[in-house]
């Protein structure tokens, strides 16, 4: 029995996919963007300051950081996002299988894990809301 046992166990769970997701890959198109066009607009000043005096003022904004800041904040939103959307899967899986059990305690044990799913669901809904809330708040701020 004990053999079978370990026979599971040792078996290694699939490593995840890494490849780049469509998201993921426009993301990195925005913030690439980005740079170009704080590059190009650094280059006109140095241009001007060559002919004329220029101010790099409008650099110190820095485009291309707020760009990746805003980036990682929404990476952290979806992140949460989709850990509140798998916390409620398997609270209802959980669920599920509370129905099909024979013995009152078993029940109340699996319907006692899901809830605590489902509560951890809320608690990352509650992070992700307000991730973007602030995030909205320092976009209304600049």
């Amino acid at each position: 029995m004990w053999r079978n046992v370990v026979k599971r166990a040792s078996k290694r769970p699939a490593e995840p996919d890494l490849a780049p997701t469509p998201r993921d890959r426009e993301r990195v198109d925005g913030i690439i963007n980005k740079i170009s066009e704080e590059t190009l607009l650094v280059f006109d000043l140095l241009k001007d300051g060559m002919v004329k005096e220029a101010s790099f003022k409008t650099v110190e904004e820095s485009i291309t950081r707020h760009c990746i800041l805003s980036t990682f904040e929404q990476v952290r939103a979806d992140a949460f996002r989709d850990a509140a959307g798998l916390a409620r899967h398997q609270a209802r899986r959980f669920a599920e299988a509370a129905l099909e059990m024979p013995e009152p305690q078993h029940r109340q044990f699996v319907l006692s894990v899901s809830q605590a799913f489902e509560r951890f669901a809320k608690q990352l809904q509650l992070v992700e809301q307000k991730a973007l809330a602030d995030k909205e708040r320092r976009e209304k701020q600049d």
